[in-house]
């Protein structure tokens, strides 16, 4: 078993340390020598043992000091499921959301309706996310149909409400689901408005559709394979 060890650091204010590396803006510090205890303290979050890093992946050891245990910011909120962010002008730490901070769209105007078999993320959550061409996107819309029973069943729906002239998004193949090309379909007010061919192993589109200040606007999977389970993932998403 690890021995517990005791030595002396120079702290500049506590965050620093818990930040793991996090370095401060210039400007007024307080600095004081501490007495830090290493003694193998083990972090386990919702049962499971986590490794604390910092943002370059170096391992960082948890220690206690005058009765207080000192955590690693960032590695506890990510295993939360949080996003840490280092303001260094305010000497703040954000867990989650930055009070003032624009939401994307995917919290300001998520789909109102989806299939059953496809999914939303809204960025609330780092562990949930699908991967397209190998990056994991954790704010969009995977379209994905499991049932095989109808052509149009991958597909959501925004109530855009007359508000937007154009839509953005980025549209690309889900890593990891059937290898099957599909056409995206966009329809305004319930009309078919234009389409575009989906390769599995393209690479992702941006695309920029027109809304002409449409009520609503609906993207839909057209698969080539009626019972492919083929995922297309759309983020990126933007209205204007």
């Amino acid at each position: 078993m690890k021995k517990n060890t005791q030595k002396k650091i120079l702290a500049v204010a506590v965050a620093a340390v818990s930040l793991c590396g996090t370095a401060f803006a210039a400007g007024a510090v307080t600095t004081r020598m501490i007495e830090a205890n290493y003694m193998n303290i083990r972090i386990v979050v919702d049962g499971k043992e986590i490794t604390p890093t910092d943002a370059n992946g170096k391992v960082v050891e948890p220690f206690a000091s005058e009765g207080t245990t000192y955590l690693p910011v960032r590695a506890i909120g990510e295993a939360l499921g949080k996003e840490v962010t280092w303001d260094g002008e305010t000497a703040t730490v954000y867990v989650g959301e930055i009070p003032g901070q624009a939401d994307s769209w995917m919290k300001l105007l998520p789909p109102y309706e989806i299939n059953k078999w496809s999914k939303t993320y809204d960025g609330s959550n780092l562990k949930e996310y699908m991967t397209v061409a190998g990056k994991d996107i954790t704010e969009g819309v995977m379209l994905q149909d499991r049932n095989g029973i109808s052509f149009d069943a991958s597909y959501a729906l925004w109530n855009t409400d007359l508000k937007y002239s154009t839509m953005t998004f980025t549209v690309g193949h889900v890593d990891g689901t059937s290898t099957d090309n599909a056409t995206l379909e966009v329809y305004l007010d319930g009309e078919l408005s234009t389409s575009y061919d989906l390769k599995w192993d393209g690479a992702p589109q941006t695309i920029t559709v027109p809304l002409n200040r449409a009520a609503n606007v609906k993207l839909l999977v057209v698969k080539s394979d009626l019972h492919s389970q083929a995922g297309y993932g759309i983020y990126n998403i933007a209205f204007s």
